[in-house]
C-alpha cells in the first residue's frame, strides 16, 4: 500500500502534473539524480537534473505471478560520463530509487514524492547505430537478490575470516553427527 501526504492526495483528486525523480547510488559514493521533467527539480535538499541524459524509463508491469520484476533506464551514450560510470566500474546490485513527484502549477514539488520502487542494477550496456547511441541500465526488484547466501557459516574458513586467531571451528568438518543448537 502506498501512503501519500494530504497535499498529494488533494492533488490526485484533480488535474495534476507529475515527473519521475531517479536517484542512483553508484559505487565509489557516486550519487546521480535525474528527472525527465523539462527543468531541474529541487527536492529534499537535492537537485534532480533535467540535463537531457535520461532518455526513458520503462514502466514496470505487475501481475499475480510471483516473479522478479525488471525494467531499464535509457541514457544517451553521446555523453561519455554515463558510459564511463556504468561500464568502467562494477555497478551490479547498486540501488536505484524511482519516485513520482507531483507538481504544483509553478513546477514545484508537492510534499512528498511517492517512492514507486527501489531497484538493483543487474547490468549495463551500450548500443549504437548510425543515428544514435544508448546506454541501457537494466534493473531488477530488490527481490532479485533474495536467495543470495547471507551471514556466517559454521566452517573454519568463515570463522577465521572474522576472528583470525580463533580455532573454535578448526575441526568442525570432522563432526559426524548433527549438533543441536540451543537446547537438548
Amino acid at each position: 500500500m502506498i501512503t501519500t501526504t494530504p497535499q498529494v492526495a488533494a492533488t490526485l483528486a484533480g488535474d495534476h502534473n507529475y515527473c519521475h525523480l531517479i536517484r542512483m547510488e553508484l559505487a565509489n559514493n557516486t550519487v546521480l539524480r535525474f528527472t525527465e521533467a523539462g527543468f531541474d527539480i529541487n527536492w529534499n535538499g537535492e537537485t534532480f537534473n533535467a540535463n537531457g541524459l535520461l532518455l526513458g524509463v520503462d514502466a514496470p508491469s505487475f501481475n499475480t505471478e510471483l516473479r522478479i520484476g525488471e525494467i531499464s533506464l535509457s541514457f544517451t551514450a553521446a555523453d561519455q560520463s554515463i558510459v564511463a560510470l556504468m561500464l568502467g566500474t562494477n555497478q551490479v546490485n547498486r540501488p536505484i530509487y524511482i519516485y513520482r513527484a507531483y507538481l504544483n502549477p509553478f513546477g514545484q514539488v508537492i510534499p512528498d514524492p511517492v517512492l514507486l520502487h527501489a531497484w538493483l542494477i543487474t547490468s549495463a550496456d551500450v548500443s549504437d547505430d548510425n543515428n544514435s547511441a544508448t546506454c541501457s541500465v537494466r534493473m531488477a526488484s530488490e527481490w532479485a537478490d533474495f536467495e543470495a547466501p547471507r551471514g556466517r557459516r559454521t566452517t573454519n574458513n568463515s570463522q577465521v575470516r572474522f576472528y583470525p586467531q580463533d580455532k573454535g571451528l578448526e575441526f568442525a568438518t570432522q563432526v559426524k553427527k548433527d549438533i543441536k543448537w540451543g537446547g537438548a
